[in-house]
């Protein structure tokens, strides 16, 4: 049976089948390290983690790749604040949130790549759109010229902004000549960080970032992209717009994944609203095996509340597979009735996380075989 994966793209499931058969090129969002990650940042990425995986289990060769935005409005603005170097700032924080990941054991991401390491190959982005007349210069930098991109909104479906939206990479400036119109370069501003080139001095857009990145380590097409609900628009349009602009080739990703979000009393957890609790307060007061469960135990695209009910339920039933695993005497010679039964949950298991890396229908499997053997007056031997 093959993987099938839900992609946004098309708004169905379809059977996962990569550009390079057996060879997978994954990209996911990594965080702006301005702050430390907070547990909404664990859910998406414990998620990919589990992607990323399950699909090298399935026997797939996996480069999982991950940005890390460094060169950033809001790195410049907290740096500001705290009176430090943007790139000081920038790589505290980034080695903070590797802690983080080591401690929940998200360790599958196989390249980080940083914004700043890349920004020749954005310059190079940018004036190929220059040349291909997608993009216009103001005052303020360069700017993606959307009237020129007539597929924008094919992934959210729209053009326009709501409410849901990651809204705070908004470029302001009313000689746009469309509204939704984004920087790929801004222009040089006193006391920023600039780089010097053949677009003029200054530094690039949040959206380029992702595309020249991926393009560097992957080409113009890939198999995998993934990131949070809250990104489709308009940052994942703007990589569209701009990649497929650029190199006139058609898709950018075959396969579009997004997390749902997670939230606190309700609201979105965001760093920028001040509603949130970061991945080391988490920490404090629960185990990274609860976490883990927690976030696996909803399906990667559902929403969740994040709670002190919904931890104790995590916790409780990781402690109902852990115990009944404790018990199981390998000592003991496997019975044909119990292979049989193994081998029944196993594969239901695996059925469920070939559907759309359906953790919640898999770990329904465990418990359904936890329950029928405790209903059995045999003693399971497992081989694990």
């Amino acid at each position: 049976m093959p993987v099938k994966v839900y992609n946004t793209l098309t708004k169905r499931k379809e059977d996962f089948a990569p550009i390079t058969p057996g060879v997978v090129k994954m990209f996911v969002c990594g965080p702006t390290v301005y702050d430390l990650s907070h547990v909404g940042h664990a859910k998406t990425y414990t998620q990919f983690d589990l992607v990323a995986r399950y699909l090298k289990k399935r026997g797939y060769k996996v480069t999982y790749a991950q940005n890390l935005t460094d060169v950033d409005d809001k790195i410049i603005r907290r740096a500001n604040e705290l009176d430090v170097e943007p790139r000081d700032l920038a790589a505290k924080y980034e080695a903070l949130y590797f802690e983080d990941m080591e401690a929940l054991r998200n360790t599958n991401v196989d390249v980080f790549a940083r914004a700043h390491d890349y920004i020749d190959v954005i310059v190079a982005q940018v004036q190929q759109l220059i040349e291909r007349g997608h993009a216009y210069k103001l005052d303020d930098g360069w700017y993606f010229d959307l009237s020129t991109f007539s597929d924008y909104g094919k992934l959210s479906g729209r053009t326009e902004v709501e409410a849901e939206d990651a809204v705070a990479r908004i470029d302001e400036n009313d000689r746009k000549r469309n509204p939704g119109d984004f920087a790929l370069w801004k222009a040089r501003k006193p006391g920023e960080p600039y780089w010097d080139s053949p677009l003029g001095q200054g530094r690039p857009g949040w959206h380029i970032e992702d595309t020249a990145i991926t393009e560097a380590l992957f080409g113009p097409q890939y198999d995998l992209h993934g990131g949070a609900v809250d990104l489709i628009f308009p940052h994942h349009e703007a990589e569209i717009a701009q990649m497929e602009a650029a190199s006139r080739k058609v898709p950018l990703v075959r396969y579009w994944m997004h997390t749902g979000l997670l939230r606190v009393e309700g609201a979105k957890m965001a760093k920028s609203t001040g509603n949130f609790r970061t991945i080391r307060d988490a920490l404090k007061v629960t185990d990274f095996r609860t976490l883990r469960y927690a976030f696996l135990s909803q399906h990667y695209r559902s929403s969740m509340e994040l709670n002190e009910v919904t931890v104790d339920n995590a916790r409780n039933a990781r402690l109902r597979v852990e115990n009944f695993a404790r018990l199981i005497d390998s000592s003991r010679p496997e019975s044909e009735a119990n292979v049989a039964l193994v081998e029944r949950a196993r594969e239901r298991f695996f059925e469920r996380l070939d559907d759309d890396f359906d953790t919640p229908g898999a770990l329904a499997a465990v418990f359904e075989f936890i329950r029928e053997q405790n209903r059995s007056d045999e003693t399971l031997c497992i081989d694990s």
